[in-house]
């Protein structure tokens, strides 16, 4: 290279190498704790995994940024499995690319602790981030996720989502400070126009438009992606055309039971996951405009089905979820999340952190990272997976946020069907997936029981729950999909001598009575009669099944031909007793007793298992008998 007098040479090889040396590590010894904010030290509670603050991503990111491919092939690829799983972390999936949000965030945030801020070589590597973003682009505009050029729903959608918020932050930071080293105009010109290609293709196309009828959460994202582009780029068309859809969702997204479908039918793991995360960043874009009480409306009845869906335990520790018929994931339980719609949807306040609960987090959080006189002490970074550098730790921390009080939560959970009740009889229907789900509250008990044709082998029906107001959660059946350690062979239900799963684990679909007369279930939601709810149902071809819910008893009976076992899932916690007595179990916990009272030769047994929910853990019992078996549960004080 020819270097005239003026040393430009020099002084643009200095620069090259300034954007492609190394990321540095954080010097920690030069930062204080209370350098950082107190909300730095806590995860907005919506991915309940990660509770890892600010400083954890801070110590970590310059091994994610160094991971970023800086040559040929892939130049821009995020080579660290940090985010997706590694059976899917490859070079054309652009979900693995949704860190480069973190990049955006470090490289534009001024804090005085923060040594990235308009650093060059964080300015490369998101350049380099985004470049490799725009190659998994169709020509439609959708993205790829799973295969080269395998363009679907949630590689478009969830793109979306984090670069509308990555183009947010370049944007704040220019308006904060003129001088602000932007990155380069051209590609961000371009960033915007995929982002507008992207959202035009999934607005109006209608076969994306049917996959996410059947994959609600996949397409609600559209909603805060579009409104991002939108608060930058106003289109009268596309937000047109956004406004809709969204109309058009109410009716399509929502189950007439409340829920949103999942597979075309019920999931309560990607219900309480990832559409509470949606509905998060709805309300940041919609919350004082025209559109907020379309939300809120819409919303409501998502929140009304969590309510009978989700049973608290007595001091308010945790909720227990009925997700037995799920039929994507396993979600035994629910941790208080994020729902700042809370702020307008009062119902909504029961299922999140109160002021005074965030208040001691941030104060517990702040001794864990000083623990044993180190700072900061944070997990490694795992680069197996399991979303250990996760953009959801960032992207839930720029949004709106609304803590009820802990007075006003109280409020809201008093408001809580089996709550606000002692005595109903209730059901949800859903004509599309056929399930039907039915709720018996009594003074000593609440119950929920899922019946339906099965869609996926993981769904289990029959009783999914069983809540006492005083001891809490004691029967929780779970599904069969087996993801988890030791969740094979955890549901409630009926077996046939030799067989590996229970007849509730296929299709459940029963005649219903209240005091003996038939009733007929109906779409949507309806109070019942009240009256002792009965349900009888078919054990496959040679056998049969009622559940009758009483006023101080639930009884079941079962007659098959040969051996049967009936299998009840205990939730145990420490400190209950166990009494194993002739014809009866009695579960102990603290001044209440559930007593599991069976008639005839039947054989009881226990059998503990390695499956907790929170200090609940479960235990099944057994219960073994020819042909006939009837047993009841009664609660009692004791």
């Amino acid at each position: 290279m020819i270097i005239d007098g003026s040393g430009k040479a020099s002084k643009i090889t200095e620069a090259s190498a300034a954007y492609t040396a190394a990321v540095p590590a954080p010097d920690f010894s030069r930062i204080r704790p209370d350098d950082f904010a107190d909300e730095d030290y806590i995860s907005p509670h919506v991915w309940p995994s990660d509770r890892r603050g600010i400083p954890y991503y801070y110590k970590h990111f310059h091994t994610v940024a160094n991971a970023v491919r800086l040559e040929e092939p892939h130049r821009g690829f995020i080579d660290l499995v940090v985010h997706r799983s590694p059976e899917h972390n490859f070079p054309y999936n652009a979900r693995v690319q949704e860190n480069h949000l973190w990049f955006a965030y470090f490289y534009t945030n001024p804090a005085p602790w923060n040594m990235y801020y308009g650093m060059p070589q964080v300015q490369h590597r998101l350049e380099a981030i985004l470049e490799h973003l725009l190659t998994l682009q169709g020509p439609k505009g959708a993205f790829s996720e799973y295969s080269p050029e395998g363009y679907n729903l949630p590689g478009t959608s969830f793109a979306l989502q984090f670069l509308g918020q990555t183009v947010r932050l370049l944007k704040e930071a220019k308006a904060a400070n003129p001088d602000f080293p932007f990155i380069n105009e051209d590609l961000y010109t371009r960033v915007i126009e995929a982002s507008r290609k992207a959202i035009e293709h999934v607005l109006h196309d209608s076969r994306l438009w049917e996959h996410g009828t059947g994959f609600t959460n996949q397409y609600t994202l559209m909603w805060s992606a579009t409104a991002a582009y939108l608060a930058i780029h106003p289109d009268e068309a596309i937000e047109s055309k956004l406004r809709e859809r969204m109309a058009q969702s109410a009716s399509a997204f929502i189950s007439p039971a409340g829920f949103y479908y999942e597979n075309n039918s019920y999931d309560m793991g990607y219900n309480v996951g990832v559409h509470i995360q949606n509905m998060m960043a709805d309300y940041y874009y919609f919350r004082k405009t025209e559109l907020e009480q379309e939300v809120v409306e819409k919303e409501s009845r998502f929140i009304e089905w969590l309510s009978y869906n989700l049973v608290l335990e007595p001091d308010g520790s945790f909720f227990t979820s009925n997700a037995s018929a799920s039929c994507r994931t396993e979600s035994a339980h629910y941790e208080r999340k994020d729902i700042p719609l809370a702020e307008k949807l009062l119902l909504a306040r029961a299922f999140v952190k109160s002021q005074e609960e965030v208040a001691r987090d941030i104060q517990r959080a702040k001794g864990e990272i000083m623990k044993d006189g180190s700072w900061p002490n944070v997990p490694e970074l795992n680069k197996t997976g399991g979303n250990s550098f996760n953009p959801y730790g960032l992207y839930n921390r720029i949004l709106y946020r609304y803590y009820p009080t802990e007075a006003e939560r109280k409020e809201a959970i008093a408001k809580l069907p089996y709550r606000a009740s002692e005595r109903f009889n209730h059901q949800r229907n859903d004509d599309r997936s056929g399930l039907q789900f039915t709720y018996v509250r009594r003074p000593s008990y609440y119950a929920a029981f899922a019946a339906g044709p099965q869609k996926v082998n993981a769904q289990v029906f029959g009783l999914g729950l069983l809540w006492h107001p005083q001891g809490g959660i004691l029967l929780s059946s779970q599904t069969e999909a087996g993801a988890l350690k030791g969740s094979k062979g955890l549901s409630w239900g009926t077996k046939k001598d030799g067989e590996p799963r229970v007849f509730e684990n296929g299709d459940v679909c029963p005649r219903y009575y209240v005091d003996l007369h038939e009733i007929h279930p109906v779409r949507g939601c309806t109070d019942i009669a009240q009256g002792d709810m009965e349900m009888r149902y078919e054990l496959g071809a040679e056998g049969e099944k009622t559940v009758r819910f009483g006023e101080n008893a639930i009884a079941v009976t079962v007659r098959h031909l040969g051996r049967i076992e009936e299998q009840i899932p205990l939730m145990v916690a420490p400190g209950d007793r166990m009494v194993v007595e002739d014809g009866e179990i009695a579960l102990y916990r603290r001044d209440i007793v559930l007593r599991i009272q069976f008639e005839g030769d039947a054989v009881a047994k226990l059998v503990p298992k390695p499956f907790h929910i929170y200090t609940r853990q479960m235990q099944i019992l057994t219960l073994e008998a020819k042909e006939a078996l009837q047993y009841t549960f009664k609660m009692e004080s004791c």
